[in-house]
């Protein structure tokens, strides 16, 4: 466990600084998932801990006292649409989780050699994978985590598909309230679509989150920063803050630095019994639309 642990941090900080250059493929793999997480940001690395840390960081299900399913709505970008389901269904020492995560685009018009106003039919593209992650406590309050990814791609008459793993690691009460966490995503490959292998995005995320002491409306706010680099690609850097305004209402905003088309989001959460709603807006630039983000979280 020690070495697993200082590998990771070990990773973080050259990766973190690393070039950039050639775009990667699978984007989907970049896309966030939860309303929440989105709300703020995208800054989520070291707060997820129910199933859909499955995504953001495999060990953050070990910071969970329940059990959840996770499920998610995003009308994102004219005709694509990005659904996510997961469910935390072991709890305890040893937890698991399942989830599905997908992304469809519909009308893909399709046309022959010859230049035509009338395509002669339409097609979809499909990215999708299937994961399974792990997660445990170590050290008393440091969580460690896995998650396998089964993927997925279809393009017209072409398809391809691949595993992928992601390694996490998050420690709580670095001092009071603060927690970091660390992720390495999307280690593996794809077989080959055509004519050639979709290169996945290789990616690290790293972060913190803090509670202050003090209160603002009655609530502790929550504040938290995430720097998120692809190798090869763009690093962005992502704020985003939480503050509870009513019993059961909070509210939320976040920042990303670094990608050219986004910037600012939004959004809030309600609470109910067990269930958590959250809607998260993020605009688009170069004209291209909204992401609307809907989620909803069961406990049990």
């Amino acid at each position: 466990m020690k070495l697993f642990i200082a590998l990771l941090i070990l990773l973080t900080v050259p990766m973190v600084f690393a070039g950039t250059g050639a775009n990667v493929g699978f984007s989907f793999l970049k896309i966030g998932v939860d309303a929440r997480a989105a709300a703020m940001g995208d800054a989520y690395t070291s707060i997820a801990s129910d199933a859909s840390a499955a995504f953001w960081n495999p060990a953050g299900l070990a910071g969970s006292e329940v059990k959840s399913v996770v499920l998610m709505h995003n009308a994102w970008l004219q005709d694509i649409n990005h659904e996510y389901a997961a469910i935390h269904f072991l709890n305890g020492n040893h937890n698991l989780a399942i989830s599905l995560n997908m992304i469809s685009i519909t009308g893909i018009e399709l046309r022959g050699e010859t230049a035509s106003d009338i395509p002669q039919g339409n097609t979809q593209a499909l990215n999708t994978y299937v994961g399974l992650a792990y997660a445990t406590t170590v050290f008393t309050d440091w969580q460690i985590g896995m998650q396998m990814k089964y993927l997925y791609e279809k393009y017209y008459l072409n398809s391809a598909d691949g595993f992928a793993l992601d390694f996490g690691i998050q420690k709580s009460n670095i001092i009071p309230d603060l927690s970091w966490a660390a992720v390495i995503q999307n280690l593996g490959k794809m077989s080959v679509l055509k004519d050639e292998e979709t290169r996945l995005p290789f990616l690290l995320r790293t972060g913190i989150s803090y509670y202050l002491p003090w209160q603002l409306l009655e609530k502790r706010l929550l504040l938290a920063a995430d720097i998120v680099h692809v190798i090869d690609d763009i690093t962005s850097y992502n704020m985003g803050m939480e503050i509870g305004v009513f019993e059961n209402i909070d509210l939320r905003v976040g920042y990303i630095m670094g990608r050219d088309s986004q910037s600012f989001t939004g959004g809030f959460g309600l609470r109910y019994d067990i269930f958590h709603f959250a809607y998260a807006f993020a605009p688009i630039s170069y004209d291209l639309g909204d992401s609307h983000r809907f989620s909803l979280v069961i406990d049990f």
